[in-house]
């Protein structure tokens, strides 16, 4: 489990109702998918009579045998179609008991996938320069690739890693939602950690 939480991505909310915006169950499925599969997991979840009231069991399984279930009752709005107002009540719940038995939380970057490095949005490398001492650099100096893949590669390997990013984020007033890999770019961002890093290591 440890380590599927330390590859499965943030689940972003990408959608939305009156009630506000939510992660569907879609994308909920499709961020965890391949984490789980690359950790020999795999979840259940199938309807249950709770006491002839319907429920959800939610299953975790792992390919060492062993697994973790319970079981949420469902609750399902009187309406003229029975079956819709049970789909929707069966869809809510399984997003829920799902993050519930995964120990994940919707937008909450917690998991070291978002560390890897941009691909599409890398920072300009200086073809004709040798890197030089970060201390010697302008701060607002873009960092080169090896310097940024280095810096991030390191926060991914610190024993507070956790603590690292949300320091760093308040250090330069970014979103708590804010990417790391999207944000780490500048020579003043790698003069940070090397001030700091001793902190979470």
């Amino acid at each position: 489990m440890i380590d599927f939480q330390a590859a499965v991505p943030t689940i972003h909310q990408n959608d939305s109702s009156f009630h506000g915006k939510f992660a569907n169950l879609p994308g909920v499925l499709s961020t965890i998918g391949p984490a789980l599969r690359a950790n020999g997991l795999a979840v259940s979840q199938l309807p249950e009579d709770i006491n002839g009231q319907p429920g959800l069991r939610t299953t975790l399984l792992h390919t060492s045998g062993q697994s973790l279930t319970a079981v949420t009752p469902l609750s399902v709005n009187a309406g003229k179609n029975g079956t819709q107002e049970w789909g929707k009540a069966m869809t809510y719940s399984r997003r829920y008991a799902l993050q519930a038995v995964l120990g994940l939380c919707v937008g909450i970057e917690d998991n070291d996938a978002d560390l890897e490095p941009e691909t599409k949005s890398k920072p300009a490398t200086k073809a004709a320069a040798k890197p030089k001492n970060p201390e010697d650099r302008p701060p607002e100096d873009p960092l080169e690739e090896p310097e940024y893949v280095t810096c991030l590669s390191e926060i991914k390997n610190y024993r507070k890693k956790q603590d690292c990013i949300k320091d760093f984020k308040a250090a330069f007033n970014l979103s708590s939602t804010a990417q790391l890999s999207e944000t780490f770019t500048k020579v003043k961002h790698q003069q940070w950690l090397n001030a700091n890093a001793s902190k979470y290591v």
